[in-house]
């Protein structure tokens, strides 16, 4: 694929800069003075390099998308409408009834210290529930309400594991519950992701789009 990634490009340059100066540093027995000389200009821009790729890259992992989920929606005519919720990482999808006018799923998340985040490590992220809800409160405290806890196919939970472990929590950043909804819309389809200030989904599809575009006029 081209242009390659910025990754690929980086650690291309730094090698070429390693091996570079491990070459100039073998010549300099035969030839200590150009090398030397030479060593001398290749030595901090290689350093250099490798400096800006690692704060390049660090920087990156901060804004890199978690992909949590996706959400298909169904309308049951007279039912309500059923939602499809495919878990990344877990094999079996779910599948629940919903009344409303919007789906709402809601997770907890604990967020690592920015230190441990530029080097990589991706928040914790626990869905909990996938719910209904109407958009005229009123009809919200009368009408028929749909809540479904997601269960856990983890055989060990890692969140209970880590967040009982008292030195954990000088490497995090905040703990904190987030949900993102959207219309029910018959054929919609949406993809929830977690960035680095919490949950938001993006539509995958014209319906949901459309829905997404008419819900905010």
């Amino acid at each position: 694929m081209w242009p390659p990634e910025l990754p690929l490009v980086l650690l291309a340059v730094c090698a070429v800069g390693v091996a570079l100066s491990a070459l100039l540093l073998m010549i300099a027995r035969r030839r200590p003075l150009s090398a030397g000389v030479t060593l001398l200009l290749v030595a901090p821009l290689t350093t250099a390099a490798i400096l800006v790729s690692q704060d390049m890259l660090s920087y990156r992992n901060l804004a890199v998308e978690q992909h949590l989920a996706t959400v298909f929606v169904t309308e049951q005519p007279g039912e309500g409408f059923n939602l499809r919720l495919d878990i990344d990482g877990q094999a079996m999808p779910y599948s629940f009834p919903i009344y409303g006018d919007e789906w709402r799923l809601e997770a907890r998340i604990l967020r690592w210290d920015t230190a441990l985040a530029r080097l990589g490590l991706h928040n914790l992220v626990r869905l909990e529930r996938l719910s209904g809800r109407y958009r005229d409160p009123q009809r919200e405290s009368i009408a028929l309400r749909s809540v479904h806890p997601l269960p856990s196919d983890e055989w060990l939970d890692s969140w209970n594991f880590i967040s009982g472990q008292r030195f954990i929590w000088r490497w995090v950043e905040v703990e904190f519950g987030n949900g993102v909804y959207a219309p029910l819309r018959d054929g919609a389809v949406y993809s929830v992701y977690l960035g680095r200030s919490g949950m938001y989904l993006k539509p995958k599809n014209p319906i949901a789009i459309k829905a997404l575009r008419d819900w905010s006029a």
